[in-house]
């Protein structure tokens, strides 16, 4: 069995295909964000930027808005990102949901 199947997670994640762009100190580009928590956001880069585990980083799009959090491992072309929590990125997650996901997680 996996590691992964053995993860247990904070908050759930769904799936998403929201093109945005994520800015860190050695560069940005733009991307996918794949899937989206209440907690997190896996990011799918279009260009290798350097980005490492520890780096603060801003992910922007004009379904989430501007959010920023800290790169907790990258895989490949992909980053995992736990968000900085505060009501306004809680707003933010919730406003996509609402309008954009169909499904509010609150």
């Amino acid at each position: 069995m996996a590691l992964r199947d053995n993860v247990q997670r904070v908050s759930p994640r769904d799936q998403t295909q929201i093109i945005g762009k994520v800015t860190c100190k050695t560069g940005w580009t733009n991307g996918i964000v794949k899937d989206l928590s209440a907690q997190g956001i896996c990011f799918q880069l279009l260009f290798d930027i350097g980005v490492c585990t520890g780096q603060e980083v801003t992910i922007e799009s004009g379904e989430l808005g501007r959010l920023t959090g800290i790169v907790r491992w990258c895989r490949g072309d992909k980053i995992g990102v736990k968000l900085n929590l505060s009501s306004n990125t809680a707003a933010q997650i919730s406003s996509y949901y609402k309008y954009f996901g169909g499904v509010e997680m609150w």
